[in-house]
């Protein structure tokens, strides 16, 4: 089966997967809060304080920002949010350089990909010895604490059970080694919390564990996939098909 979707519009998926992403985080748990107005939403996760990727703003329009940028900050010190943060995509440099007028600082540039799921690349090599299970949101969690250095008490409110997120773990021995969640919107399979921990890295899993993820995602009629990657990640997913579609910026304000 050959590709359907054309570079515009995959890019328009990978941009509009960060909304999914950001209206999952403000589900996740019962204090979790959703702003939404006309082009533009919030999430709001008093549990994770100092997380700003789980205490975001997505906008469709700039003018909607810079409507509601005030609004938005009043509303996370009153939830005593201690770090925010905006997601920019590349064209839009004004809103860039508003928001490093307000105090905003640049946190990081991931790239934004996106896989028309026809083409899916060929099942990477399992790995010896590992099973695909199912996980709970505590456990994706975890791997993703120990994955990236964070206090697993940091993510857990963000990744709680309200997201919605499919969490799929790879697994030895009844150990959960690595992970990946995904969120269905629409027919577009946003990935999130993909992670492997430092001492079991190098043995592929990443790769196939999200290889079945997205599989499975095809199998219940889903047509795209999207995520955000840094540039040291970024070739893992070019191996199964995802194309770089520019980047996406992260400016954090910090107190």
């Amino acid at each position: 089966m050959s590709p359907r979707l054309d570079e515009q519009e995959l890019r328009r998926r990978a941009i509009a997967g960060i909304g999914d992403e950001v209206a999952a985080f403000g589900r996740a748990t019962p204090d979790s809060r959703l702003i939404r107005h006309p082009g533009l939403s919030a999430s709001v996760s008093p549990g994770s304080p100092e997380r700003s990727i789980f205490n975001a703003v997505f906008y469709e329009r700039p003018a909607a920002l810079a409507e509601r940028i005030e609004e938005l900050a009043a509303a996370y010190a009153a939830a005593a949010v201690r770090a925010w943060t905006v997601w920019v995509p590349d064209e839009d440099r004004a809103s860039a350089a508003a928001l490093e007028r307000r105090g905003h600082r640049l946190d990081g540039a991931p790239r934004a990909m996106a896989l028309d799921l026809a083409g899916l690349a060929t099942e990477p090599r399992r790995p010896q010895v590992v099973e695909q299970v199912s996980l709970e949101p505590a456990d994706g969690a975890v791997l993703n604490a120990r994955a990236y250095g964070y206090d697993d008490s940091d993510l857990a409110a963000g990744f709680g059970a309200g997201a919605g997120i499919r969490w799929l773990g790879a697994s030895e021995a009844g150990e959960p080694l690595a992970c990946v969640g995904t969120i269905d919107a629409g027919d577009d399979c946003c990935v999130t919390g993909v992670a492997t921990p430092p001492e079991h890295r190098g043995r592929g899993l990443a790769s196939w564990l999200l290889w079945q993820a997205l599989a499975e995602a095809r199998e219940r009629g889903l047509a795209s996939a999207s995520l955000r990657a840094s540039r040291a990640g970024a070739p893992l997913y070019e191996r199964l098909g995802f194309r770089d579609l520019g980047f996406v910026e992260l400016w954090e304000l910090r107190r």
